[in-house]
């Protein structure tokens, strides 16, 4: 077994000794695409959902990811990953075509790290189900 495995394994034992994440741990995906729903209504639409919604919402996502990580499913955890990348994307182009022209350093940094994740979640996912090594 991989470090990759050994940490999942090890975070959903910790989930499994919690009351609260136990009763999670079934709903990993349900938090993560509410989460990122959430996120998408107050970032993208412009939907004001409260400060304290907003700040739920990204916690919530979060969660999400760790409880699909612990679940193991690959393949929704880099569809969230590259889905919050896509969405500070798109603040990144709205801050730079906007009225105001300036970069969002914060966007810009949360797209490449989320993003970059997103990537390596996807390339270990398709190693594991061909079996072929990619370079890169």
């Amino acid at each position: 077994m991989n470090t990759y495995q050994n940490i999942s394994n090890e975070l959903k034992s910790f989930f499994d000794s919690n009351k609260f994440f136990k009763m999670l741990l079934p709903l990993d995906i349900i938090v993560m695409f509410v989460g990122l729903a959430l996120i998408l209504l107050n970032d993208i639409l412009g939907i004001s959902i409260g400060s304290f919604l907003s700040a739920l919402s990204y916690w919530a996502f979060i969660v999400g990811l760790l409880l699909t990580y612990a679940n193991l499913k690959e393949q929704f955890l880099y569809i969230g990953l590259f889905s919050y990348g896509g969405i500070c994307f798109i603040n990144v182009l709205i801050a730079i075509f906007g009225r105001l022209h300036y970069l969002n350093w914060y966007s810009l940094f949360r797209l490449l790290i989320f993003g970059g994740l997103g990537y390596l979640v996807l390339r270990r996912t398709m190693v594991g189900s061909t079996g072929a090594k990619i370079n890169g």
